[in-house]
């Protein structure tokens, strides 16, 4: 019995070795405007609309400009390729994801995101959908969930900022954003989860001046692996050891 029993595990583990060879990514500062998709990690992956491609950065359905765009949801499609996602040596694989950023007054501009001028009370951040597969393996690619996020300000004169933001499954953390004027500035501030969280929500702005926009975003991707023809034949072989037991 004991001698059966091992080359059927063996098999097993076998298999389980072939599939669990994905690779997790994150996409750093992918920074969302009217004017489409900017301050990506170059090093990891290329969004389209910096390829050069047409109509792969959306807003609401439409190409990107830099002309305000306010609606309740808003929603971004954004198409990345050259990633590795399937832990393999080729940097071939390709991910399209929508964004969606709903809230009373919510609004693309030439800074980032808004709820309004100065403000961000109301506005969810949240990913509508992922689509995509590895190129070599078809293992599926999955959105894990935002690591970090960034607020910032801008002005010319001297103001402060502060806004609460919460990540899903998280307590409310603060952003805090100081201008001191004479030029025009634009700083930031950086909030990062305890782990990858599904959604963001942004309350309690207090703006003296200056605009206040959720900036840019950190997303982690991982994959998914398919069922192999080695894993399902020796799930079969497991099956007819129990059925000759």
């Amino acid at each position: 019995m004991k001698l059966r029993q091992i080359p059927t595990l063996l098999g097993v583990t076998v298999a389980l070795s072939v599939v669990a060879n994905g690779a997790v990514i994150t996409l750093d500062n992918l920074d969302i405007r009217s004017g489409g998709v900017f301050g990506h990690d170059a090093g990891v992956g290329t969004p389209a609309a910096q390829q050069g491609g047409s109509g792969t950065v959306q807003v609401n359905g439409a190409a990107p400009t830099n002309v305000n765009t306010a609606a309740n949801p808003l929603d971004i499609v954004v198409t990345y390729s050259g990633l590795n996602l399937d832990g393999d040596a080729s940097a071939n694989d390709v991910v399209t994801f929508t964004l969606r950023l709903a809230g009373t007054g919510a609004r693309t501009m030439n800074q980032g995101v808004d709820a309004g001028f100065g403000a961000l009370n109301g506005l969810t951040l949240s990913m509508l959908s992922v689509s995509g597969t590895t190129t070599d393996l078809g293992d599926t690619i999955v959105f894990d969930g935002f690591t970090q996020l960034t607020v910032a300000k801008g002005s010319s004169t001297a103001n402060t900022g502060t806004v609460d933001v919460t990540g899903f499954g998280e307590s409310a953390q603060g952003a805090s954003l100081v201008t001191t004027g004479g030029v025009f500035q634009f700083v930031q501030d950086a909030v990062d989860f305890a782990g990858p969280v599904s959604s963001v929500s942004f309350s309690n702005t207090v703006s003296d001046g200056g605009t206040m926009v959720a900036r840019s975003y950190d997303l982690q991707f991982s994959t998914v692996p398919e069922p192999s023809v080695a894993l399902l034949g020796a799930l079969g072989m497991l099956g007819l050891f129990r059925r000759r037991r």
